[in-house]
């Protein structure tokens, strides 16, 4: 699990679009999209519900974003 990986998915689960997020980011849509699918293979679940041109979070990333959030403050300090 990256950082970059934590980013993208709290971008993405603020903004509720993987195009917004990599806007926000200053990184291309794919690039985002591609750093949000390696977390969720990783953790071996769906993090978001993919939605035309929107998401959604899951249940499972409702659950994971606090940890990521956490995640994210503590390497800040």
């Amino acid at each position: 699990m990256q950082i970059i990986q934590l980013e993208a998915f709290l971008e993405a689960a603020d903004r509720g679009s993987f195009r917004q997020a990599a806007a926000s980011l200053q990184l291309s849509q794919p690039s985002v999209s591609a750093r949000v699918q390696s977390l969720e293979e990783e953790l071996g679940v769906a993090l978001f519900t993919r939605m035309g041109r929107g998401v959604r979070l899951t249940e499972t990333g409702k659950s994971f974003r606090p940890y990521a959030e956490r995640a994210i403050q503590a390497l800040k300090q």
